[in-house]
C-alpha cells in the first residue's frame, strides 16, 4: 500500500510535467533554407532567381526580405499561418559582385530566425594555361596546364571525361591524348571556357 502511494506521489507529478512539456504549441522558431542557387555562385547576366523555403511548427506569419514583406506579394496570397511555405525572389543587384541579402521569418508567435544570404555575382570567366605538352612514346601526347577562377574552378573536361579535384581558386591539370580533344573548365557560377589544345 505504502508502495502504491510512493509510486503515485512519483508519477502523477512527472506526468504533469510531461504534459506540459508535450503541450506546449511553439517549440521551435521558423527554419528558413536557400535551396538555390546551391553552390552560392551564379552567372552575370543569367536570370537571376533565389528559391527557398520557411518553416515552422505553428505557422509562418511573415518573410522579410531586406526589410519587404514578401507575403504581403499576390502570388503569396493565403500562404500566412502555413506551416510550409516555399518562395523565390529576385536579387536587385544584377551586377557583377557580391550582393548579400537579410532574411527574417517570424512564426505566428514571434519568434524570429535571421539569415544572411550572400551571393556571388560573377561574369568573369576562368581561364586556363597550357604549361606543357610531351610527346610519349606510343604515339600519344601529355597535356598539362592550370585552370584559374576568380572564384571557385569547379569542373575540367577532357572530352566526355570530368577530372576529379576539390574545387578551389587554381587546379593543375594533366592528361594524356591520342589527338585533339577539348578541354571546358567550368567555374562555380557556371561560366564555361573551352578549349583544343
Amino acid at each position: 500500500m505504502k508502495r502504491g502511494l510512493i509510486l503515485r506521489g512519483l508519477i502523477l507529478p512527472l506526468l504533469g510535467l510531461l504534459t506540459a512539456c508535450v503541450g506546449r504549441g511553439d517549440a521551435l522558431a521558423p527554419v528558413v533554407t536557400i535551396t538555390e542557387p546551391q553552390g552560392g555562385a551564379v552567372r552575370a547576366g543569367s536570370e537571376l532567381q533565389i528559391i527557398g523555403y520557411a518553416m515552422d511548427d505553428v505557422g509562418v506569419a511573415s518573410i522579410r526580405v531586406d526589410g519587404s514583406e514578401l507575403l504581403d506579394a499576390p502570388v503569396y496570397a493565403g500562404e500566412r499561418g502555413k506551416k510550409l511555405i516555399n518562395f523565390g525572389l529576385r536579387p536587385r543587384q544584377v551586377r557583377e559582385g557580391l550582393w548579400r541579402s537579410e532574411l527574417l521569418v517570424t512564426d505566428v508567435d514571434g519568434r524570429t530566425t535571421k539569415l544572411i544570404f550572400p551571393l556571388e555575382i560573377d561574369g568573369t570567366p576562368p581561364t586556363v594555361d597550357i604549361t606543357g605538352v610531351e610527346g610519349l612514346a606510343d604515339g600519344r601526347s601529355r597535356v598539362s596546364g592550370v585552370a584559374r577562377d576568380n572564384d571557385l574552378v569547379e569542373r575540367i573536361m577532357v572530352g566526355e571525361v570530368s577530372q576529379s579535384f576539390s574545387p578551389a581558386a587554381q587546379v593543375p591539370f594533366t592528361f594524356d591524348t591520342d589527338g585533339e580533344v577539348s578541354l571546358t573548365v567550368t567555374d562555380q557560377a557556371g561560366n564555361v571556357t573551352t578549349l583544343t589544345p
